[in-house]
């Protein structure tokens, strides 16, 4: 399957695909060129893309690869936050994953994603598996990524409509006082016929600004919410408290850096 030479960014990708009954089911067809896929998401990543099955299988792929590019909808990507942080420090394997990227022209190393890149998110996000849907927490929707967290308005007015907004999403970081102290939690709604919240993790701080701050750094980075929570769901507080704190450690090396401007076009 051959690039589009125009694609909307705002559109899912592979909005141009025809649906066409087959035996009791369904393909989707391009008409431009003929191929036929049982899922969009099949034909974007066999087609469009060219890769095979691999050894971990497509589902597990394309959500990394929807990791990577919600991580840089949201933020221009310091490679070493992103090494320690989604590569589990191999800069080899992020070399070439970002190169593959660039070359395939989903992401501009200096622009961020593509108009094409945009469109591949927007469908990601559209087409989860449900399985998927049920194992992961809810996260932010493509809009939220661009603009919550963000702005000009106070520190408070920021970090609270991300708090409000991350009670839809059925996990998220939040600001609490826990006894005397303060601390930042994360809520992940649990399971059974009464699905109530749950806090899985948490952190104590000394003071209430420290707490703000840590928690403005969360929300800046937002997309990577639901696979933090993950990571406390399995090993409760050690595994999540010891690589937030590298991921921390290694951004503050960079944090002179200016935020970079975030756009659709």
């Amino acid at each position: 399957m051959n690039r589009r030479p125009h694609i909307d960014p705002e559109l899912p990708w592979g909005c141009w695909l025809r649906i066409e009954p087959v035996d009791g089911g369904a393909e989707f067809v391009d008409d431009a060129t003929g191929e036929r896929w049982s899922t969009i998401r099949e034909a974007l990543w066999h087609g469009r893309l060219g890769m095979g099955n691999g050894p971990i299988g497509i589902i597990p792929a394309l959500e990394f690869l929807h990791g990577v590019l919600s991580q840089w909808a949201r933020r221009k990507p310091d490679s070493g936050e992103m090494t320690a942080d989604m590569f589990s420090g191999n800069k080899v394997f992020q070399g070439w994953y970002i190169t593959w990227l660039i070359r395939e022209g989903l992401v501009a190393r200096q622009d961020g994603l593509t108009a094409e890149g945009w469109a591949v998110l927007h469908m990601l996000m559209a087409t989860r598996p449900q399985d998927v849907r049920e194992e992961r927490p809810g996260r932010a929707t493509v809009a939220q990524l661009l603009e919550l967290g963000f702005g000009p308005e106070e520190r408070e007015a920021r970090l609270s409509r991300v708090e409000q907004a991350a009670l839809d999403w059925g996990v998220g970081f939040r600001r609490a006082k826990i006894g005397a102290w303060p601390h930042v939690i994360l809520v992940k709604r649990g399971e059974g016929q009464v699905p109530v919240l749950e806090t899985s993790w948490s952190l104590r701080f000394e003071t209430e600004d420290q707490r703000d701050a840590v928690y403005e750094w969360l929300c800046v980075r937002l997309d990577r919410w639901p696979a933090w929570a993950e990571m406390a769901g399995r090993s409760r507080h050690p595994e999540l408290t010891q690589h937030l704190l590298m991921v921390l450690a290694v951004s503050a090396a960079h944090a002179t850096e200016d935020p970079p401007a975030i756009s659709l076009t």
